[in-house]
């Protein structure tokens, strides 16, 4: 049985893929324009990075919470660590398009749930070998 702090980082992790859809919807128009001063169709480029993006997203999620893999798990955070500096800079210089407010609230709960994968109770159930869940329970 996982830990609740694993069953709370992949909630977590959902809650901020949420605000982020939430925040595309809301901002569409300003991040469309501004795509297209680079990209010749914004729409579909904007559409590519969200669906590939929130995929990834998914993927690494699941296969640290419901797979045990440290592998995805230190991409998922070494991927959050990298982008940290670039949000930073974004709400710091209030370039986030619409409000600053999901972006920062995004941020502040990656962080809390990237720690709760460092609880005892956590790393004990990560590094345990035995009772690997099946590929149907995964998904059930």
């Amino acid at each position: 049985m996982r830990p609740r702090s694993i069953i709370w980082f992949e909630r977590l992790i959902f809650v901020t893929l949420i605000l982020g859809m939430f925040s595309t919807i809301l901002n569409w128009d300003s991040i469309v324009a501004r795509t297209a001063l680079t990209e010749s169709r914004p729409v579909a480029f904007v559409l590519i990075v969200q669906t590939l993006t929130f995929a990834m997203i998914i993927g690494l999620t699941l296969l640290t919470s419901r797979r045990r893999s440290r592998i995805a798990m230190w991409v998922s955070i070494v991927l959050t660590a990298l982008g940290l500096p670039v949000s930073i800079l974004m709400l710091v210089h209030n370039q986030f398009v619409g409000s600053v407010i999901i972006p920062a609230i995004q941020m502040l709960t990656q962080f809390v749930a990237f720690g709760l994968l460092f609880t005892p109770n956590a790393r004990a159930w990560m590094r345990r070998k035995g009772n690997m869940p099946n590929l149907q329970d995964t998904f059930s």
